[in-house]
């Protein structure tokens, strides 16, 4: 067997090809690990795989979950998978974002690079990319660089041309595990194998087989596998059944191979026999019994009953424009294709731009014969003669790239054009044709008269970046489509079916099921552009579309007067300055701009983007669900990854099963089109009217006049250009609103007899949004009220009692009591029957005088309330109206859902009364209350005169003030209520149909009732207030906190390059005086900073000074959040087409502060919404209900909205048992532990007591070297901590705080930390002892005076009054409770320590005088004398004499040791005399500031002033461990008593 593969390999050897790797080339004879495993027969197998094991424990777990209990199960359902925290490093300290700021690529993009090199079959380049990577960042790799990434070389190896490199794949297969330690999976045997037969190399390839084998895996497993198609596993096959009698080991593989694929096909079979029956055809039949005979053609099962061809009578009066058409293309094999269920799926999902491009061709085909494009739009017409032209230019350009490439002659064009290749010039031309035409026409905002003297356009960056992205996810979907076969699809519709089922929400289950997708992934890793690439080819081909498009223009020949046309650009590109900048701008020609509000294509419909007809994919993983071909994150990102990072790892970590089975249970809900809604629907669209959120056809309000006094009067001509822009914005969304509303009804039209799935993903913070944008539940009132749940159930007695309770919510009787709403009910049920009768009259609809409105307008949302009361009304007219089948949903939704979050997590209960979560005989109106309280503060303003309450009295309504008490909870800022306000003042009108309020006031109004508002919430929601608070506060100290590693990294570095240019200057100066000139090598070598990565080392310095640390938490289910707040680094990008500047997410960036802080409350108090939500959701599925929720609304059938009531309040009951805030701030203090933080403080201090805390300095000298080193890492700081605040905006909050008048403070510390030579500070102090020994002496002879006649003038009279304090016993006053009584307290030691200081230096100075007197007269007796002998006469002029010298009276060693004997005598006196003053205490630090305690500091400050105190404030900027403050304190709420509100959701 050896021999033979030997062989094998021996025919490879010519092929002319190389493998990079680390080790040295191999020689001939040396095979790969996987064929020195078969040299012994006897050795022993290999342990199986993890895989395989686990799919022996996962059908054990399937059996166990069948028996277990469903108490059991739930427990594990809603346990977190993991209690520890998912963490990462700082960005300035991860491997692979520091690679990102030195190329300008993450290590992902640069994987892009490699995979763009196979595809065009450039392998040699694509084998450096990898090698070069794992030699640079070799730890960064495992985490980047999986299983896939080596499959991609070894599938190009065996791709390429002009002959496969066999020798070469098998040997980077060898290298897989070895250097890389990267295990094989079953994809790497599927590339080899096929790759190998395709070769026609058949022995290596049972050789492989056999290697699978030994390696645990299985052949099940292998025709899983996307890399093989239905070809290659058909020629497998055929090869196992050459070798099947051949030897007993390739005997026993073709069996075993044989027997995989055999049983594969008949699950096929299987699945197949049981879609084929129509997943609708029995719900009509079903239906029919029960409803009565003139009710037949009524609700949702008519709908159901219909043929697949839309009749002639149900089509709609259309807007002929090409983006609806695009749409009809799209659904049109909804009502002519025979595929079902999952083929037609995948049709749907497949036919996108291929449509599109197959239809512009046509176009083109028939130009030039009238009657075939007379059904034509014009603007299709123009831009399908684009096409020709601009896919020229793109196959140019691409043998362009082509050539860069061979030659290296342009390395940018080489580097794009490896992606630009991917796709084929007519794909990318219509994909730029569609989605520029989609961008400008929604952009269509422009007028006749331009008020603005703006350019009407587009910034060139919008465009450019919408190019590029579908072009990138066009790409995707390509590779996608070409990495299925037959039993990958089977698969996939197996787990649905289970899915389907329920079995895959018991967790058992779903964890195997989950563990066997990621063992058999059949997904490449999410691969992304970098944002050069993302640029360059965005400006390329809007810049070809720009040469290639025209569009004919009509004008008068001046000559003739005749009109003529000529062809003129569609595009243009300009620039244009907005506050003081400058834009690139693109603008689409007049012409082409009527053709847009003549035919508008506004949302181009994406096939991709439709409702299911199948249920979605199961969400195993974080991107294995939704769409049957896409491979989509679960979660809805701006390019952050950041973001992508952390919900990665929480998936590997399993973490997410609980959320992602809440997304499935949403999106399994089976929905269907309410057939009667639908043909009201289409007759009012077909007339033409405005009616019910539906717009009229034209847009009919008269333009505004011009006013004569334009030019003279300001004031006339504000208003007039304030009415003209709203004008001319109401015409636009007009249109745009059209548009829309066409879309909605025409998907609608396309379902009619189709069943429909809606998948759900989740934003960051793990709220769940339907995918499908254009029409879903999460619609307007339109597509509710077009919406019906397919399973239909049994009304029965409590259905009909919630039916009608419904019914009176929809006409805006929500805030009556139950017994209220039915009686509503009863009272109007002719109108009700009425409505379901006949909902739009034909008098009526015409405008017929004295024709009666329809009862069911007049509902706050009209189209829901019509489908109540067509529901309602067959209920009522069947034979038993608790046995009708109701397919409608009803709805529960809660009261202002944030604070009933805010008042159960502070168990606060006059807020818990006012949310409903208290029982009570009537609901409670949060906003009906905070109205009142308004209303009352606006009456007493008007009775004081105030202008903006006299015009705001009595016109004030619920609808003004809801928006902002409900988004005042979430974080509103004033601004923003403000904005909220004034829309709905303008909503206004009188009698006449004018504005209430004239349009240049509605501003100023607004502003005074945002604050009227604020003020109201403030009595009534003050626990929520405080919460709110405490999170404001928690994220903005979080915001600007930096990790202790990366402060002490920084210092490093920046003392680093001080120390480097020091000795640089020095080498620079002795090279000067030498006369000669320093090498590179040398220069480098002391400055290593211009070396390589300079750049990368600028930019570090740069973020070092900037606030890097985002919001991050943990959600009850287990979700890690991060907030994507950060002020984006600005890359320019040089095009063909200008130089663009691009927000770049990936780059290392600061956090914004402002936004990190204001959207933390919000975020957090969603993120505990959408975990009740999926809660509720997972356990309706367990209760077999059909469920729907929008946010804070929760949908059910009528017959079990008291079970999920019941739920509802059960799992908002468990959810807030927990401590949730307790558990945040033990998160936070968890998470951040190793944050310090910079802070601004005012420090109280007395400079004469803690100068030196009373104690004189006894060193002389240098300082030492190390000293030398703190304080230049403690001024690194302050100066890091300075450049902190700054950046988050709080550099100058101490003057903004009114302490602005303090600047004689910061001289004051300047002075206090300036550096002062030891030789001067022992001068000093000397000096100070000397004259205090001076006033002593002067005291002695002048008797005692107080020791207050030393203070200075301006404390005098404060210090009259001080008296001494014990020092020893003394205890401190915390500041933090009572600045002022510690202020004081500091005075008093600082007055007692002053008076010690005084006396005690006397006294020392009296020792050190009476040491130098006796220290004289011992110096006196050392020295020797002369004795004079005197002879002279008396009265004589002149003495006479001799002189006898006298030995000392001590000796030298007497003089010595008395000498000694002095000065310890004077060191024992002197420490005898400070004993007596204990004055040395460590001085309490009085830090306080205006934030922390405004009022005590405001007094303390006044005391300063008024001489009451004798210190200062002093500001200090330093670093301080992260802290965050107690939480407030709970209430006496008690949250079971939820379970008994009946309001609760209502």
């Amino acid at each position: 067997m050896n021999q033979l593969v030997l062989r094998a390999l021996k025919s490879t050897r010519t092929l002319q090809g190389k493998v990079l790797r680390h080790t040295p080339t191999r020689t001939a004879q040396t095979l790969p690990i996987c064929l020195l495993r078969l040299q012994s027969p006897n050795a022993p197998a290999n342990t199986r795989s993890f895989s395989q094991k686990y799919s022996l424990k996962a059908q054990q777990h399937v059996e166990a979950a069948k028996e277990a209990h469903a108490m059991e199960e739930s427990d594990k359902l809603f346990a977190p998978a993991n209690n520890s925290l998912i963490s990462m490093v700082d960005m300035r300290e991860d491997t692979e974002l520091l690679h990102y700021l030195q190329t300008g690529k993450s290590l992902t993009e640069q994987l892009s690079v490699m995979q763009a090199c196979l595809l065009n079959g450039n392998v040699e380049r694509a084998q450096r990319i990898l090698v070069g990577m794992y030699k640079l960042y070799p730890d960064a790799m495992k985490e980047v660089a999986d299983v896939s990434v080596h499959n991609e070389i070894i599938g190009g190896l065996l791709n390429a041309k002009p002959q496969p490199l066999t020798t070469e794949a098998l040997l980077w297969y060898d290298q897989m595990e070895r250097h890389y330690k990267v295990k094989p999976n079953t994809n790497t045997f599927a590339i080899l194998i096929s790759g190998f037969v395709r070769c026609g190399m058949r022995n290596v390839a049972v050789v492989l087989m056999q290697e699978l084998l030994r390696c645990g895996y299985n052949f099940r497993e292998l025709l899983l596998s996307s890399y093989l198609s239905d070809t290659d596993i058909d020629q497998i096959k055929d090869v196992a059944g050459g070798i099947l009698h051949e030897t007993p080991e390739n005997g026993d593989v073709a069996r075993k191979l044989l027997d995989a694929v055999n049983d594969a096909e008949e699950k096929l079979r299987v699945l197949s026999n049981e879609s084929k029956p129509s997943e609708h055809q029995d719900v009509g039949e079903e239906q029919s019994d029960t409803r009565a005979a003139d009710s037949a053609e009524q609700g949702s099962d008519a709908a159901r009953k219909e043929s697949k061809v839309a009749p002639a009578e149900t089509r709609l009066d259309s807007t002929n424009v090409s983006g609806i058409q695009q749409l009809q293309d799209a659904l049109k094999s909804l009502y002519t294709s025979d595929l079902e269920g999952y083929n037609l799926q995948l049709r749907l999902e497949r036919d996108t731009y291929d449509a599109a491009l197959t239809r512009y061709r046509e176009i083109n085909k028939k130009r030039g014969d009238p009657l075939l494009t007379a059904d034509t739009s014009r603007l299709k017409k123009v831009s399908a003669s684009w096409l020709p032209q601009l896919e020229s230019l793109v196959e140019e350009e691409q043998e362009r790239c082509r050539q860069a490439e061979e030659d290296n002659s342009d390395r940018v064009r080489a580097q794009y054009g490896r992606f630009l290749l991917q796709l084929d010039p007519p794909k990318l031309a219509i994909i730029t044709i569609l989605e520029v035409l989609r961008l400008n026409a929604t952009d269509n905002k422009g007028s006749s008269i331009d008020t603005t003297n703006r350019i009407s356009g587009l910034k060139t960056t919008t465009i450019v970046t919408a190019l590029s992205t579908a072009v990138h996810n066009e790409i995707r979907f390509e590779r996608m489509k070409r990495r299925t076969n037959r039993h990958i699809a089977g698969r996939n519709v197996s787990v649905a079916k289970l899915a389907s089922s329920g079995k895959l929400f018991n967790m058992a289950v779903r964890r195997a099921k989950a563990h066997e997708v990621k063992e058999n992934s059949n997904q490449d890793w999410l691969d992304s552009w970098d944002i050069s690439t993302k640029m360059r080819i965005g400006s390329l081909l809007l810049s070809m579309l720009i040469e290639a498009a025209r569009i004919p223009e009509h004008y008068s020949d001046p000559a003739t007067g005749q009109m003529r046309k000529h062809m003129v650009p569609a595009f243009t590109h300009d620039y244009m300055m907005i506050k003081g900048r400058k834009y690139g701008i693109v603008s689409a020609h007049s012409s082409l701009r009527e053709l847009f509000r003549q035919d508008s294509i506004v949302g181009v419909m994406n096939a991709r983007h439709l409702p299911m007809l199948v249920p979605p994919r199961p969400w195993l993983t974080y991107n294995s669900g939704g769409y049957l071909t896409q491979n989509e994150p679960c979660m809805r990102m701006k390019e952050s990854s950041e973001q992508l990072r952390y919900l990665k790892k929480a998936s590997n970590e399993d973490r997410l099963f609980t959320l992602l089975a809440g997304l499935d249970s949403l999106g399994l809900t089976k929905w269907a089109i309410n057939r009667p809604v639908f043909d009201a629907v289409r007759k009012v669209w077909n007339s033409g009217r405005e009616l019910a959120e539906i717009p009229p056809r034209s847009y009919d309000v008269p333009e505004p006049v011009k006013p004569e006094n334009y030019e003279t009067d300001d004031k006339a001509k504000l208003k007039y250009r304030v009415e003209m822009r709203e004008w001319t914005n109401g015409r636009a969304n007009q249109h745009s609103q059209r548009c829309d509303c066409n879309y909605k009804v025409e998907i609608a039209q396309a379902f009619l007899s189709h069943p429909m799935y809606f998948p759900h993903n989740m934003d960051f913070r793990g709220r769940a949004y339907p995918i499908p944008p254009h029409f879903n539940h999460l619609g307007n009132d339109l597509c509710r009220g077009l919406l019906l749940f397919h399973e239909g159930r049994a009304l029965t007695e409590r259905g009909l009692y919630w039916l009608k309770i419904h019914l009176a919510n929809l006409c805006g009787k929500d805030k009556l009591s139950h017994e209220d709403r039915l009686r509503f009910v009863d009272d109007n049920i002719k109108d009700i029957m009425a409505s379901a009768d006949d909902p739009v009259p034909d008098a009526f609809l015409s405008g017929e005088p004295g024709a009666a409105r329809p009862w069911w307008l007049n509902a706050e949302d009209p189209w829901q309330a019509l489908a109540a009361c067509i529901e309602f009304t067959a209920a009522m007219r069947s034979p038993n109206p608790a046995e009708y089948v109701s397919h409608l949903h009803v709805h529960q939704d809660g009261t202002c859902n944030g604070l009933q979050h805010y008042a159960a997590m502070g168990r606060d209960r006059k807020g818990a009364r006012e949310v409903n979560l208290l029982p009570s005989e009537r609901p409670q109106d949060v906003y009906s209350g905070i109205l009142k309280v308004v209303m009352r503060l606006v009456d007493e303003d008007a009775q004081n005169g105030v202008e903006e309450a006299v015009l705001l009295r009595g016109k004030l309504t619920r609808k003004i003030v809801k928006q902002t008490v409900m988004t005042n909870v979430y974080g509103v800022t004033l601004i923003g209520a403000k904005d909220q306000i004034a829309a709905r003042l303008r909503e206004l009108k009188d009698d006449a149909g004018q504005h209430v309020f004239d349009v240049l006031a509605v501003s100023k109004l607004a502003m005074y009732v945002a604050k009227k508002i604020f003020d109201s919430l403030g009595e009534m929601f003050t626990q929520a207030q405080q919460i709110q608070s405490w999170l404001n506060e928690s994220a903005r100290r979080i915001a600007k906190s930096m990790p202790v590693s990366a402060l002490a990294a920084w210092k490093r570095m920046i003392l680093e390059s001080k120390e480097s240019q020091e000795k640089f200057r020095a080498a620079l100066r002795n090279a000067k005086d030498e006369d000669r000139v320093l090498d590179n090598a040398t220069i480098l070598e002391l400055r290593p900073d211009l070396g390589p990565g300079a750049m990368r080392r600028r930019r570090l310095n740069n973020l070092a000074t900037k606030p890097m640390t985002t919001v991050v938490w943990t959600t009850p289910l287990g979700l890690t959040v991060v907030q994507p707040y950060r002020k984006y680094v600005t890359r320019m990008v040089t095009t063909s087409l200008q130089s663009i500047a691009i927000h770049d997410s990936n780059m290392p960036s600061p956090v914004n502060s402002q936004k990190q802080k204001t959207a933390f409350p919000p975020n957090f108090v969603h993120s505990l919404d959408a975990s009740h939500m999926i809660l509720s959701a997972i356990e309706c599925k367990k209760e077999n209900l059909v469920f729907a929720s929008v946010h804070d609304s929760y949908w059910t059938h009528a017959c079990d909205v008291d079970t999920m009531n019941r739920i509802l309040r059960d799992q908002f009951v468990r959810l807030h048992q927990r401590p949730i805030m307790d558990n945040l701030k033990t998160e936070f203090e968890e998470r951040y532990k190793d944050h310090k933080m910079p802070v601004v403080r005012w420090e109280y201090v007395n400079k004469d007591a803690f100068s030196d805390g009373g104690k004189i300095k006894a060193r002389r000298g240098r300082k030492p070297k190390q000293t030398e080193r703190d304080e230049q890492e403690k001024l690194v700081e302050k100066e890091l901590a300075r450049h902190h605040l700054e950046f988050c905006g709080e550099g100058e909050s101490v003057s903004a705080d009114g302490i602005a008048h303090h600047s004689d403070m910061e001289a004051d510390y300047d002075a206090d930390h300036a550096d002062i030579d030891a030789g001067e500070a022992v001068a000093h102090e000397e000096g100070a002892a000397g004259a205090a020994a001076a006033n002593a002496e002067s005291q002695a002879h002048a008797g005692p005076k107080p020791a207050t006649a030393t203070a200075t003038a301006t404390t005098c009279a404060f210090t009259a009054s001080l008296e001494t304090v014990d020092l020893a016993s003394i205890s401190l006053i915390d500041p933090r409770k009572d600045l002022v009584g510690a202020a004081r307290q500091a005075d008093l030691i600082a007055y007692t320590i002053s008076v010690n200081k005084e006396k005690m230096a006397a006294e020392v100075a009296k020792a050190r005088a009476d040491y130098k007197a006796r220290a004289k007269k011992l110096s006196a007796l050392a020295k020797p004398t002369v004795k004079v002998i005197s002879k002279a006469k008396p009265n004589s002029k002149a003495d006479t004499g001799s002189a006898e010298t006298q030995p000392p009276a001590l000796s030298k060693a007497e003089a010595t040791e008395k000498t000694k004997t002095l000065k310890a005598e004077l060191a024992a006196a002197i420490s005898k005399i400070e004993s007596r003053y204990e004055y040395a205490i460590a001085p309490p630090k009085l830090m306080s500031s205006p934030a922390e305690s405004p009022d005590q500091f405001a007094r303390t400050e006044e005391m300063i002033k008024d001489g009451q105190l004798a210190g200062r404030f002093v500001k200090r900027v330093e670093w301080v461990d992260i802290e965050f403050d107690p939480l407030p304190d709970h209430g006496d709420f008690d949250i079971n008593e939820v379970m008994d509100s009946p309001y609760f959701f209502s």
